[in-house]
């Protein structure tokens, strides 16, 4: 009896099991990213003016609020906290070593 032939298609492996299948390859997101601030560094004649007329309105102060309303630094907002308490403008509520809350100034009379 002859020896028996290969059979081509038994023989050829299929494409896909030889590679094993290709996976798309997971695209990592670029993760949350803030939007940059653009804060005053330096006093000005128009921020001076601003604060002098909007930040006695406002009942609750912070360096946080001045800093976030009149679009400053932190440490300008901590300039103009102890500037305005120097006039009289607004007056300490809380103090800490981590944050000073002050309120607007209002005459004992008033109230």
């Amino acid at each position: 009896m002859p020896a028996k032939k290969a059979d081509a298609k038994k023989a050829a492996p299929k494409k896909g099991a030889a590679k094993g299948g290709k996976a798309k390859k997971k695209k990592w997101s670029k993760g949350k990213t803030r939007e940059q601030l653009n804060n005053a560094v330096m006093w000005d004649k128009n921020l001076v003016d601003k604060l002098e007329k909007d930040a006695p309105k406002y009942k609750v102060i912070t360096t946080a609020i001045l800093s976030e309303r009149l679009k400053i630094n932190g440490s300008l907002a901590r300039q103009a906290l102890f500037y305005l308490e120097g006039k009289g403008v607004i007056r300490e509520v809380s103090f800490s070593s981590k944050i000073r809350v002050y309120t607007r100034a209002v005459n004992e009379d008033e109230q």
